[in-house]
Parts: C-alpha cells; structure tokens; sequence
C-alpha cells in the first residue's frame, strides 16, 4: 500500500486538493520540488488515484539514461538494419500501452533525448525511432524536476514544446524548512513506522518538546529524506537524549559548522540597501507617500532578511538570532516578502 502524505501546512492541504482534483483527468503532471521532499510519493498517490492503476507504471531515471538505453528502451529500433517490422523490438511506449510513464530528474534529460522524445507524446501518435512508423500507444506521463524549467528553457537549456507538454498540470512541493508545522507530525509517524518496523531493537521514547523545537528550527537541506534517516538513527540509538541531539548536530556538518567558523557577527555590502532603492527610484517616484514608504520599508527588510540567511546558510534559526526578531516573526517575513534561497 502507498505510503500517504503527511502535514497540515497550507502546502500539504493544496497539493492533497490537486491531487484530489488531477488524478482522474488524464493529463501530464510535471511534480517540482528539491531533493528528498517526497516527488516519488507524489507521483505513486497519483497513480493509485487515477483510473490507470492496475495498468503498468514504469519509472525511468533521465540521470542515467544513455544513448543505447535510449534507443532500446523508449524507442522502436532496428535490431538488424532491416525494415521488416517483425523483426524490431517494442518499445518502452508500446509496452506501457495504457499505464503511466515516470520520467525522474525531467531536468537531466539531454538536449538530444528531449528532442527525441518529443515525437512520442505528440497527439498519442508515437513516432518509432526513424520517425516513418506511427504507433498508436495509450500513455499518460508524470515526470518530476527538482530545477527551475522555467528558467531552463528561458536559458536555452530545456526544450520549450517538451516542457508545455509534460507540464499540463504541474505540482509543486515546498522544501521542509518552509513548513516547519509538518515537522511534528512527520517524527510522530516515522517513529511509530520505523518503530513497527524495527521492533527487534531497543525503541525509545519520541523526542521531548524541547527537542522537537530544535527539529523544528533546522534547516533540512536533506527535506524529508534527511528527517527519515535522522530518526532511523535515534532508534537503533541507546543513549536518547544525548543521542538525539548529537545527531541533530552532527548532521549540520558542511551546513553551518563552517558558517561559524568564518562568521560571527552580520555584515552588510556597502551601499547594498540604498543600492536597492536606486533600482526602484522610479517606481517609488510615482507612488503615494504611504504606498512609497511601505516599498521603501519593504525593499530595506527584505535586504537585511536575505543577507541574514545567506550568512546562515538559510538556518533560519540562527537567522532570527542574528536579525533580534522572533522565529515566528522571521518566517512570516520570509513569506510575505517572498525570499527566496539565491540559486549557485
């Protein structure tokens, strides 16, 4: 049975609507999101809830997909050089034939393979490999990315038809660290998963209020993943406490360790706020004084918050510290002026 989606942040309610309302439609969903914040899942509970499950649902992994894999799995190929149609072998498309095909990491596809591809999902017509023999397939395709295509096509990276035609409907997932209300009730039900699962071992108790804070207050650059595998390790620990948060700690390694060593205190780069302001000068010049002086506030706090984060690594706990404002006030901050992690 498939695991179900845990949380109760605004996130987790809309994308259960949109599973809800896109299961049974038919449609290409494109599932975004970072490493390990649960597209798999996503994708699995689609496929349960569509009118397709019982049919095959295949999973191909573009972050290995050679020429040769290419060629002999998704297309129709020539294995001796002939045209005689009972001597090639069936495709990947062929084989599916009314089920649902999973492309993972959509965004590693190479640009010859989206181009290939292309013709395979145009008016369920699918084209074999030399492109002279249409095959009339039945096929439904989720595909997950955990980058920005938007930006990819934008910079030439991704194909433009391909993408508007995988993201029909698309599904976005917000990383961990931007719904730390779903952190509790997702050490609740892992605890009580693994514990089941690992009942031959010594299972403590969940961690205590103050501990579950501090879960609450990490960044998880590994998302959900990270959180299973953390709590996997508190279980087969022996010494709870102690164990607990030295997990915690240790698992902050090349995350904010080094961040401590090179800073202590905030800086700011010279002029950067007024910097700011001259960008927006005539925009605010042509605004009422109040409408003017919330976008100056605005412009001033969304500089400070994200030079806070930045040196933080976006540990949003060491964050509110440095700034002298609450968790809860950063948080919304963050929100409401939409900051965003700055991409490498």
């Amino acid at each position: 049975m498939v695991s179900q989606i845990i949380g109760k942040s605004q996130t987790i309610r809309k994308i259960k609507s949109q599973i809800d309302s896109v299961a049974k439609t038919e449609e290409n969903i494109l599932i975004c999101g970072e490493t390990g914040v649960g597209k798999d899942l996503v994708a699995q509970i689609l496929y349960h809830q569509s009118k397709r499950v019982g049919k095959p649902f295949v999973k191909v992994n573009c972050a290995g997909l050679t020429d040769s894999l290419f060629e002999s799995e998704i297309s129709v190929f020539d294995q001796k050089g002939t045209k005689d149609t009972s001597k090639k072998k069936s495709g990947l498309f062929e084989k599916i034939n009314g089920g649902i095909l999973y492309l993972d990491n959509i965004d590693l596809l190479s640009s010859a393979h989206q181009l290939k591809i292309l013709p395979f999902l145009q008016n369920d017509e699918h084209a074999s490999l030399d492109l002279k023999t249409p095959i009339q397939t039945d096929i439904c395709v989720f595909s997950s990315t955990k980058k920005n295509l938007e930006k990819m096509v934008k910079e030439n990276e991704f194909n433009p038809s391909l993408y508007f035609r995988l993201s029909t409907v698309r599904i976005d997932i917000a990383p961990l660290r931007d719904r730390p209300e779903d952190i509790p009730l997702l050490i609740d039900y892992y605890f009580k998963k693994y514990a089941s699962a690992y009942n031959g071992h010594n299972i403590m108790a969940l961690p205590d209020s103050k501990m579950i804070d501090k879960l609450c207050a990490y960044n998880w650059p590994g998302n959900v993943r990270e959180l299973q595998n953390i709590i996997k390790r508190i279980i087969f620990s022996e010494d709870t406490a102690k164990n607990i948060s030295d997990l915690i700690d240790n698992s902050k390694v090349g995350y904010e360790n080094a961040v401590d060593k090179k800073t202590k205190e905030m800086s700011f780069p010279p002029n950067g706020i007024s910097d700011s302001f001259s960008i927006h000068a005539s925009e605010l010049a042509a605004l009422p004084f109040k409408k003017a002086r919330k976008k100056v506030v605005d412009l001033a706090e969304k500089q400070l918050i994200s030079e806070a984060l930045e040196k933080s690594r976006w540990n949003r706990s060491k964050a509110n510290k440095i700034l002298g404002i609450s968790y809860k006030t950063l948080l919304s901050k963050i929100r409401e002026l939409n900051i965003e992690p700055i991409e490498p």
